[in-house]
């Protein structure tokens, strides 16, 4: 009896220890956990922040998408020809793509640069982040969203190689935009 009693002890005593801190149960008193800003992350603060550092990844792979000329800016008519491509690649060749230009011209020149100057990618950026916060605040769903963007825009880019797509107003570009496969 006294055998069985001390063998159902050991058995609750990795229980108990489980319960306690390390340090409590040897008897040794805890270390001050850190607060406010130096406060360890939990694994919804983790994720979150996860999600915030992939977001910005994909609105900078969509800048450089974008920079069909990849002099470091995006220039209005970079905007419209890249979403050209898209644009046919969802409607077909026959695409308005007057519209599309207009389309783009306007969103260019409301929201980026009210001359049509090109813009540095912090005023991009802005401006997707404002976007993307308009559709959904969820960090998780704007990653879902900016990365069908940045899909389309690597078809789009294909599409200037797709001799069915060209046109010569995209000669200017398609020799600076190297097919993408990945």
């Amino acid at each position: 009896q006294q055998q069985q009693q001390q063998q159902q002890q050991q058995r609750l005593l990795p229980a108990q220890n489980l319960q306690q801190p390390p340090q409590m149960a040897r008897g040794v008193k805890p270390v001050p956990q850190p607060q406010g800003p130096l406060a360890p992350n939990t694994a919804a603060q983790q994720r979150r922040q996860m999600l915030l550092q992939r977001v910005e990844t994909l609105v900078e792979e969509l800048f450089r998408l974008h920079d069909l000329n990849h002099n470091g800016v995006l220039e209005e008519v970079e905007l419209i020809k890249l979403n050209e491509k898209i644009a046919m690649l969802h409607y077909g060749r026959d695409t308005d793509k007057h519209a599309v230009r207009e389309k783009f011209r306007g969103v260019f020149r409301a929201e980026l640069d009210p001359d049509g100057q090109p813009v540095p990618y912090g005023k991009f950026r802005g401006y997707m982040l404002k976007f993307l916060d308009g559709i959904d605040r969820s960090k998780a769903a704007q990653e879902l969203i900016l990365e069908q963007f940045v899909e389309e825009a690597k078809s789009g880019r294909l599409a200037f190689h797709c001799h069915s797509f060209q046109s010569t107003t995209d000669e200017p570009f398609r020799s600076k935009i190297e097919p993408i496969y990945t």
